[in-house]
């Protein structure tokens, strides 16, 4: 077993070495459609060789794209062309995106090297995939079911006990001995489906073929998933014991008799309130826990009727814990999306107070009038924390309220264009959603010359909703795209993993997908990227409930999370 699955391993390796290799290096093209004679292609075979080892950890490595190319590498290395019905493990790698699994084995004459005979082998799959673990393709490794199974059947060739070695996968069916009769699978079945009625490691069983009892010893692989099944006839290996058992055949006897009574007599007094207590166990919930009262039951032992009253008390215990321990939780992630939420630039109101004191130092009291009780409502509305839940009407008059400040900061040079459909405003919204994506597109979008321009518009249809909001600037960088969806992956992560281990830090876009990812759960709308013109745009929407439509985001270069 050992050495099986180390081989497996190794094969295992190659393709991982390939994967890590190209998502370090990009040495492998979405389409495979170069010639293995170019340069390209003496290149591309000297990585995967490489990946193989000098001791030819598979005998081929197949690597295919997602549009009908193969370059296989090894006992046969050429250029080669596939179909989705000739390769439909190709779909399960790409479900598994980089998990590894194991074929059955199976017989063919393409890697024979031209020998006139067929051969068995075994492949392992995955899929292949690109520096950010998107899915180009598949990888194939291949090993000679000899060499793999090579100490297996040097064992059982010395073996002069009678053993026998069966290996079956996850799914049942029979991995080892692979070269062998439709009839032999059938009795190998049998013995799978007798086995796989016990959690035992060990045990006797009947051949159901001869009737000849067996000792059989098993194992499964946490890494293959296989398990390993060695059987032995008992005359093989008990002979020695059967003298014995007719001595203690009588005393057995004996025993048993004397358990039967003992069994009857404690069963009439014991048996009634421990199932009462099996089926009480077994109705138990989390939601119904200390519903069921068992502190009067009528047990017929004070030890019993203890046991009652302790089980009773340890249930209304959790019960009180889980209660306090819920109300914890939402205290704490309240506590979490209220900070989030009230996150704010204090520059806004540094340079806002000097404007203020600009325009007063100029005389201009009706423009200092309008500007502070402009940000009077401003500082009302975000300080308010008792609602956090608004309607897009009441972010987008908070957002022009905010823009008219930046207006008179920065006066001719910042144009702002606001256009949102009036079916949206009335969507619910967390508060100060919105408001930092534009006050990040005033922070680097006017990182060049004047004038600069902000646009907020809107889109619906019959799958989503959406707001963007697009500046004037040079856009994203590529450091800055994969930068955010490193942690916005980290940040599905965590709320996958416990929502009440997120983390708060930062303002902007994290801030943003954090509160909407809260909000929304799997219904979120969340894009960014450049657009053709190369300035930044950020998306934030919602798939609407029961939408018929296929969602279509325009955009240019950005992500859809």
């Amino acid at each position: 077993m050992n050495e099986t699955e180390k081989q497996l391993k190794d094969m295992d390796m190659v393709s991982s070495n390939i994967n890590f290799y190209n998502r370090k290096t990009k040495f492998m093209p979405a389409v495979l459609d170069f010639s293995v004679t170019s340069d390209e292609g003496h290149a591309f075979l000297d990585v995967v060789q490489m990946s193989n080892g000098l001791d030819l950890d598979a005998d081929q490595v197949n690597i295919y794209d997602l549009y009908g190319h193969v370059i296989e590498s090894g006992t046969i290395t050429k250029n080669d062309t596939y179909s989705e019905n000739n390769e439909k493990w190709l779909e399960k790698a790409v479900r598994l995106r980089g998990y590894k699994f194991l074929s059955a084995p199976y017989e063919t004459r393409k890697y024979s090297a031209g020998a006139s005979n067929s051969a068995w082998y075994l492949s392992l799959y995955r899929a292949s995939l690109d520096g950010q673990n998107r899915v180009i393709g598949g990888i194939e490794t291949v090993k000679n079911c000899k060499v793999l199974f090579h100490d297996i059947t040097a064992y059982l060739s010395k073996s002069s006990t009678q053993a026998d070695i069966l290996i079956f996968d996850s799914d049942g069916t029979l991995i080892f001995p692979y070269d062998t009769t439709e009839n032999h699978k059938d009795i190998s079945q049998t013995y799978y489906q007798t086995l796989s009625g016990t959690n035992d490691s060990y045990g006797i069983g009947t051949d159901p073929e001869s009737g000849i009892k067996y000792q059989y010893a098993r194992q499964t692989s946490t890494y293959s998933g296989w398990t390993y099944v060695a059987l032995q006839q008992n005359n093989a290996i008990l002979r020695p014991v059967y003298q014995m058992l007719r001595v203690l055949i009588t005393i057995t006897g004996l025993m048993v008799l004397f358990s039967i009574i003992l069994s009857l007599y404690l069963t009439h007094n014991m048996v009634k309130p421990i199932k009462h207590l099996k089926h009480v166990i077994q109705r138990l919930r989390l939601e119904n826990l200390g519903e069921e009262k068992l502190d009067h039951y009528d047990a017929s032992y004070e030890e019993l009727g203890e046991l009652y009253r302790e089980f009773q008390k340890m249930s209304e215990s959790l019960q009180q814990s889980l209660a306090e321990l819920e109300i914890a939780q939402k205290l704490e992630l309240k506590s979490r999306v209220i900070a989030l939420q009230v996150q704010m630039n204090p520059h806004f109101y540094y340079n806002t107070l000097s404007c203020i004191s600009i325009l007063a130092e100029n005389g201009q009291n009706k423009d200092v009038t309008k500007l502070c009780q402009t940000l009077s409502r401003i500082m009302r509305y975000i300080t308010n924390t008792g609602i956090t839940i608004v309607t897009v009407a009441d972010e987008i008059h908070y957002i022009e309220e905010y823009m008219y400040c930046m207006k008179v900061r920065y006066q001719e040079s910042l144009n702002y264009h606001i256009d949102i459909l009036p079916e949206i405003m009335e969507q619910k919204i967390p508060k100060l959603i919105i408001q930092p994506l534009v006050e990040n597109s005033i922070k680097y979008g006017t990182n060049c010359l004047p004038p600069w321009k902000i646009t907020i518009t809107s889109f619906r249809d019959k799958s989503m909703w959406y707001i963007r909001v697009t500046d004037s600037g040079n856009g994203f960088g590529e450091e800055v795209l994969d930068e955010l969806n490193e942690k916005i992956a980290t940040i599905n992560r965590d709320l996958n993993h416990n929502l009440t281990d997120l983390k708060i830090g930062g303002l902007g876009m994290i801030n943003v997908y954090i509160r909407w990812k809260l909000y929304c759960g799997d219904d979120i709308v969340f894009d960014f990227g450049n657009t053709e013109d190369g300035h930044a745009y950020v998306t934030i929407g919602r798939k609407t409930p029961g939408g018929t439509g296929n969602m279509t985001i325009p955009k240019e270069k950005g992500f859809i999370l």
